[in-house]
């Protein structure tokens, strides 16, 4: 079923399964430790990723609770007291038609993770894992998101050297971008790509758990 979209941004991650450039730093970057990737299931449906990329579902969609990971705690001389686990959240949808803020307006800096496969220590992704690549390519096409713009960063769990994990991540991050270009007719020039290897686990304390493979896409706006 095809879900309206509505006119707001975010950021988004999504999963890599399977086993990189560095990611320069800057404004949209900067607000990730304020909005944790949200873990997305296998399967998520169009109103999930819609209230993980954007903030709230679509017209049409049920009430959606999603469970955002805290920020990191901040570095201090004295270990920091554990993070609180995640509080849900409701997203409610969004009346139609709305008389919303422009696109990019609102909930900059979401993101949420998604698990993507691929062939082993290759960037070719495996056909089960397109349909979810299918309904991330429609939520970026819908009209009111049309000039939405994303960076797709590439991240793996911490098996095998630095070098090879941030190529690897690189690769992915740019096959992800191809198919929804080639595809869904994402416009290239809004898909931009880097890799981070496993610098950045999803889970630090277990660095090579398959959660860490994933790839995040952050939405830059309009």
């Amino acid at each position: 079923m095809h879900m309206r979209m509505f006119p707001t941004i975010g950021i988004l991650a999504f999963g890599l399964l399977g086993d990189g450039l560095a990611l320069p730093a800057g404004p949209a970057l900067a607000q990730s430790a304020a909005a944790p990737a949200v873990p997305l299931g296998p399967n998520p449906s169009e109103c999930e990723i819609q209230a993980a990329l954007f903030g709230a579902a679509g017209p049409g969609c049920p009430p959606i609770v999603m469970k955002r990971p805290p920020p990191p705690p901040v570095a201090a001389a004295s270990s920091p007291a554990p993070a609180p686990a995640p509080a849900p959240v409701a997203v409610p949808a969004l009346p139609g038609p709305p008389q919303d803020p422009p696109v990019a307006a609102l909930k900059a800096g979401l993101r949420a993770a998604f698990r993507i496969g691929f062939d082993f220590n290759s960037a070719r992704i495996r056909p089960e894992s397109r349909a979810v690549l299918d309904r991330i390519g429609a939520v970026m096409t819908a009209p009111e998101t049309a000039k939405a713009r994303f960076r797709i960063v590439g991240h793996t769990d911490a098996v095998g050297g630095d070098a090879a994990n941030r190529a690897l991540s690189q690769r992915r991050a740019d096959a992800v971008a191809d198919y929804l270009a080639e595809r869904h007719g994402v416009r290239r020039d809004r898909l931009d790509t880097a890799g981070m290897g496993a610098r950045e686990p999803l889970l630090p304390k277990k660095p090579k758990a398959a959660e860490n493979r994933r790839v995040e896409i952050v939405n830059l706006g309009g």
